[in-house]
């Protein structure tokens, strides 16, 4: 009669390590999403300048390029030329098509601005949705009305 408890938990340890594998192709495809992230995450870390800005159409002044941006782990944080510093919360899904991002700020709430990205070397591109926009953008592109950012972003040299 020992013999059925240890049978009994080879049975159960056997089943479990079955079941805890990712089995389903939206399991292994959400593994290979994260995977994909989090490589463009590591690009993206440090410090970047704006070559480019624009919001709902119209260029930013000039003075809006001396806003530095940094990128430290899932964090996009703001710093301005006084030295206030705003941080803000991002996730990347690189498996769409064009790849999108979303940003929470603090004073955004729970709804995140949809955008999109794309990074191609030192080069980072992001168009976002804002003010009462909530539509993620499908191209690269701010024109008037439509109440989208458009930032052209480049890895600063040290």
């Amino acid at each position: 009669m020992r013999w059925l408890p240890v049978s009994f938990v080879l049975v159960a340890l056997i089943t479990i390590s079955a079941c805890s594998k990712s089995g389903s192709p939206e399991a292994e495809a959400s593994a290979a999403t994260s995977g994909l992230a989090k490589q463009d995450l590591d690009k993206l870390q440090g410090a970047w300048v704006i070559e480019s800005s624009m919001w709902n159409g119209v260029e930013d002044p000039p003075i809006a390029k001396t806003v530095k941006f940094s990128f430290e782990d899932d964090k996009f944080i703001v710093v301005d030329r006084d030295g206030n510093r705003q941080q803000e919360k991002i996730k990347l899904m690189p498996e769409q098509n064009p790849k999108a991002i979303d940003c929470w700020s603090k004073d955004g709430g729970s709804q995140p601005a949809p955008g999109i990205y794309s990074l191609e070397g030192d080069t980072f591109k992001w168009c976002s949705a804002g003010g009462s926009n909530k539509v993620r953008p499908t191209s690269f592109a701010s024109t008037p009305g439509s109440k989208q950012s458009l930032l052209v972003l480049h890895r600063e040299k040290k």
